[in-house]
């Protein structure tokens, strides 16, 4: 069993799992036709729809995708934010699937930035939630318009931010992104001695401090609440209103916390700041799991080469900012 991020090819999965439960789950606390009403919002449209502003994830067993859920700002608010879509199939509750799925919410950028969070929780839900600690908005155990409890938790949001790197952070950001990258020369088999010039072997202070002192180059981190830099990417002005990204990476233990999309999302913001309408980087070709990401982040594909150097196929690719 794993969770991920929600792809559009999930949507007809995800549309027949909530439907399945509400007729099943939900039918026990609701009448039948108030469940068919929402049947009909629950359209693989609306979860592509509902996915297109929050962050949805799918919980799978043996490829079968047996639970969702998503986070996303509340009205707009960047220090609100809600959980939606939050359900599990009749068969698989009890087994700490919702568990997982609320864990995992709960590690979400939105999450983490929110001073309060909210739950339109349906009555068949709601005492679940209210073990993680949500309780009844301004404490009135009272079902709204929609048949559904307002529940609420209140919380101090993590100081995480993206802040642009000072000459004193180089040795800091070297480390990250030797560590970052090694795990990609782990996975493909990467070495010192096969591929030398491959950026978790390559990077040095002496190589940051140049890049800093002698080209100027814009450096971003994404720090943490104790000031622990966590992640980071540079920039390079190219020619033609392009901009070159270089090295974002985030720490293995911090991944999939959204982090990364962050990162990428700021370096695309940054270079439009600085009048460039295309940003383009290279991965390893061989890396099919982070092309996705990237495409899912909406960068296309275009073209590969081949050094004598590396022991892998380099990959370009570009997104029209």
């Amino acid at each position: 069993m794993n969770i991920r991020r929600f792809e559009t090819t999930d949507a007809e999965a995800v549309s027949a799992l909530v439907i399945k439960t509400l007729r099943i789950s939900n039918a026990k606390d609701y009448p039948a036709e108030l469940m068919e009403e929402i049947v009909k919002s629950m359209q693989p449209q609306n979860i592509l729809e509902r996915a297109g502003w929050t962050h949805f994830y799918v919980v799978e067993d043996n490829d079968t995708i047996i639970g969702c859920g998503s986070i996303g700002p509340f009205w707009g608010k960047e220090d609100e934010s809600g959980l939606f879509t939050i359900f599990v199939l009749p068969e698989y509750q009890g087994k700490g699937v919702g568990r997982l799925i609320m864990e995992t919410l709960e590690k979400d950028e939105f999450f983490l930035r929110a001073k309060r969070i909210e739950i339109p929780a349906s009555i068949t839900g709601c005492q679940f939630y209210r073990k993680f600690g949500y309780d009844y908005k301004n404490g009135k155990a009272e079902l709204d318009e929609e048949r559904l409890y307002r529940l609420e938790k209140f919380r101090t949001p993590a100081i995480l931010a993206i802040k642009a790197i000072e000459r004193d952070n180089i040795p800091e950001c070297t480390e990250v992104i030797r560590t970052s990258f090694m795990t990609v020369a782990d996975e493909f088999g990467f070495t010192v001695e096969n591929a030398p010039r491959f950026v978790a072997f390559a990077t040095t202070d002496d190589k940051l401090y140049s890049q800093f002192d002698s080209e100027h180059r814009p450096m971003y981190g994404y720090f943490s609440e104790n000031g622990r830099i966590i992640g980071y990417y540079s920039l390079l002005l190219l020619e033609n209103n392009e901009c070159e990204l270089n090295n974002l990476c985030v720490l293995p233990e911090y991944r999939h916390k959204n982090i990364g999309g962050a990162l990428f999302a700021d370096a695309c913001a940054k270079a439009k700041d600085k009048g460039c309408d295309k940003l383009v980087f290279s991965i390893v070709e061989e890396n099919e799991k982070l092309r996705k990401w990237y495409e899912k982040h909406g960068a296309v594909h275009t073209y590969t080469k081949k050094f004598d150097f590396f022991p892998f196929t380099c990959g370009y690719m570009e997104k029209s900012l």
